[in-house]
């Protein structure tokens, strides 16, 4: 795409924004981590969330800002093709968004994300904004996604349905879309199940995290068939958890409305995305910056 340039009101300067081309990646990891001292990986991690892996290595994967050549800003972006229930979409989650304390407030983070949010064949999510973020992303067009989430509590008794750990051994059983998401995630810290219900196969892909000293959460990045995950919500979640300090969360938007649980949260920050693309259903934790550094869903 061709640069975006805007004025900087400042010293009548002119910024540079624009997507980074694929020789920048080395320059641009660095600067990130520099950016973010606090960040709970290394340089690889950085590297990970620049490397395309679900784009190729000539799609977006960061929109910088230059003055004279010199990088002052960067917003990451987790780009991919893949696939959902209405077919294969284009999907660019937002990750890690610096721009130096000398350029804010003129307009620059806003001008990123019009950038950012330009082409209409490009769903944009964001689920880990910060607070003071929120405004600028609203006035970007972006929507809420999802504000709350479904919890069920591990019960007492044996579970009714099995749980396959090994869905990939199920061979034709296992649909298309189910198998392909489990193939590109091969590797990250993530567990796919299938679990046989009286129905068919569900197909969960889960991240189990200790996010609270009381129990353990295993967190539902995607799920296969949400009206089979809805109607068997209760007995699918004392299949899948193991031990009686957990618990199975699901985002409200991946099952069906009117699915009982054992309790809803709501969010501290909702999750947001560009609407009008695709349907909000069809947008899961996958191939995002959560799965690719394994953090935690808040």
């Amino acid at each position: 795409m061709d640069p975006l340039t805007i004025p900087f009101c400042k010293d009548l300067n002119m910024l540079e924004i624009a997507h980074a081309p694929p020789q920048d990646r080395a320059e641009i990891a660095r600067f990130m981590q520099a950016a973010f001292p606090r960040a709970k990986w290394d340089r690889s991690g950085w590297d990970a969330l620049l490397s395309s892996r679900w784009s190729g290595p000539d799609n977006s994967y960061a929109v910088t800002v230059r003055d004279k050549g010199k990088l002052v800003g960067v917003l990451g972006l987790v780009t991919a093709t893949r696939p959902t229930r209405s077919g294969m979409a284009k999907m660019a989650n937002i990750t890690s968004w610096y721009v130096d304390s000398a350029y804010r407030g003129q307009g620059v983070g806003s001008q990123m994300l019009e950038l950012v949010t330009a082409d209409p064949d490009v769903t944009i999510t964001n689920f880990s904004s910060a607070k003071r973020a929120v405004p600028v992303v609203e006035r970007a067009g972006f929507s809420i996604l999802d504000a709350e989430r479904l919890v069920w509590q591990a019960g007492a008794g044996q579970p009714n349905f099995k749980a396959h750990r090994s869905p990939l051994t199920l061979g034709l059983a296992l649909g298309d879309r189910d198998k392909q998401v489990i193939q590109d995630h091969a590797g990250l810290d993530l567990l796919p199940l299938t679990v046989e219900t009286p129905d068919g196969l569900c197909t969960l892909i889960l991240s189990i995290k200790q996010k609270h000293d009381a129990y353990v959460t295993y967190e539902t990045m995607y799920v296969g068939n949400r009206p089979l995950f809805s109607k068997h919500a209760q007995a699918i979640a004392l299949a899948v958890l193991p031990r009686h300090d957990a618990v199975l969360s699901v985002d409200s938007r991946f099952v069906e409305q009117g699915t009982q649980c054992d309790r809803r949260e709501v969010f501290a920050v909702p999750r947001y995305y560009t609407p009008g693309r695709i349907l909000a259903e069809d947008i899961d934790h996958l191939y995002s910056e959560i799965v690719l550094l394994g953090l935690k869903m808040y």
